[in-house]
């Protein structure tokens, strides 16, 4: 049936519905006109309004739960604080709409425009969004726990405070969206794409964000306690002060990414490339950083207590202030690094050319000497272990 066959009015749209309630049957308003219909907190459960003209109709309050709205067109539609819990709305039109408190809880939303729409508060929690047009949507504070966003263009979205934990966010596109203070904790965000986004104090808490691209994002003070980055872009990313304790970020690019005051102690970065990053006061405690490439990496007064460097690369890079204590560096290459003398101590003076130029290497601290060829065991114990590759014996 067509619009033009079925020009329905307020009454006759609402005298339909209550007869579908009497005869307890599903109102049938198929291709319906009922653009700019006042449906405030009208009983629409179940009914079925696919591609029925809602265009500026006002649904604010109204109970939607299993309401079938395939291909509707809601644009302009009014539905704040609306329930429509376990509707069907794929392929809905939703552009200009207020949906501001809306209940969308475990609804059908594939493939929908939501482009510009007011989603704030809303509640989204199990909703299926995959492959949904959000871009530039206002979800501040919104709940969408346990969300299908697969696919979904998020770009420029505000989803400040939003509740995502849980969300599969898997290959969506959030480039330049706000996140900040949101909740991605458990998340699923596996090559999603978030350069220039805002994940400032973020909770980001065992998130899978592997492959993802996060280029450039703002992650200030982010929570990012056993996430898994297992090779994601975080080429010029901020992470200043953020927690990245015990997360997995082998083969993370983090070419100058800024690191200050990062914790990272325990985390996994074999392979990274952290050329060029500011690891300035960062914490390494424990941190497996074998065959990772830092150079020209910047990690004064950084905390490597008992990292493992093994076969790293340190060229050029800033170690004074740092602390080396039990540091395996075996095999690592650290020419032209900048180190304390005294953490040094271990070398003898041929291999110390070869660590760094004496024009490089800061004087002794104060109690602290440099230990000569033949040093004993017991003597160098608690220093940093460092066995640096001769490059011109393994040609």
């Amino acid at each position: 049936m067509t619009q033009s066959e079925y020009q329905m009015t307020k009454e006759e749209a609402l005298a339909e519905i209550r007869r579908a309630k009497r005869e307890e049957r599903v109102a049938i308003l198929t291709g319906a006109d009922l653009s700019g219909v006042d449906l405030r907190e009208v009983d629409l459960s179940g009914a079925n309004l696919a591609e029925c003209n809602l265009t500026d109709a006002n649904l604010t309050g109204a109970y939607m739960c299993g309401v079938y709205l395939r291909e509707a067109n809601l644009s302009g539609a009014l539905l704040r604080g609306a329930n429509a819990s376990k509707a069907y709305l794929v392929g809905v039109n939703l552009i200009g709409a207020n949906l501001q408190g809306v209940r969308f809880c475990r609804a059908d939303l594939r493939r929908t425009d939501l482009c510009g729409v007011n989603l704030s508060d809303a509640d989204l929690s199990g909703a299926n969004l995959s492959e949904a047009s959000l871009m530039a949507v206002g979800m501040a504070r919104a709940n969408l726990s346990g969300a299908d966003l697969k696919g979904a263009n998020l770009s420029d979205a505000g989803l400040h405070k939003a509740n995502l934990s849980g969300a599969d966010l898997s290959h969506a596109i959030l480039r330049g969206a706000d996140l900040s203070y949101a909740n991605l904790s458990y998340a699923q965000i596996v090559g999603a794409n978030l350069s220039k986004a805002n994940l400032r104090a973020a909770n980001i808490i065992e998130a899978n964000m592997s492959l993802a691209n996060v280029s450039s994002a703002d992650l200030r003070e982010a929570y990012l306690y056993r996430a898994r980055l297992a090779g994601a872009n975080l080429v010029e990313a901020d992470l200043r002060d953020s927690n990245l304790s015990h997360a997995c970020l082998s083969r993370t690019h983090l070419f100058r990414a800024r690191l200050v005051g990062a914790n990272l102690a325990g985390s996994d970065l074999r392979s990274a490339n952290l050329v060029g990053a500011d690891l300035v006061g960062a914490d390494l405690t424990q941190a497996d950083l074998r065959e990772g490439n830092l150079a020209g990496a910047n990690l004064s007064n950084a905390c490597l207590l008992g990292a493992n460097c093994q076969q790293a690369v340190l060229q050029g890079g800033q170690l004074l202030g740092a602390n080396l204590t039990n540091t395996l560096f075996v095999g690592a290459d650290m020419q032209g690094a900048q180190l304390q003398a005294s953490d040094l101590a271990i070398l003898d003076t041929g291999q110390l050319s070869r660590v760094t130029s004496m024009t490089h290497l800061a004087p002794a601290r104060s109690g602290s000497q440099m230990l000569r060829r033949g040093a004993t065991k017991d003597s160098s114990k608690d220093m940093a272990t460092l066995g640096v590759r001769d490059r011109s014996r393994s040609k």
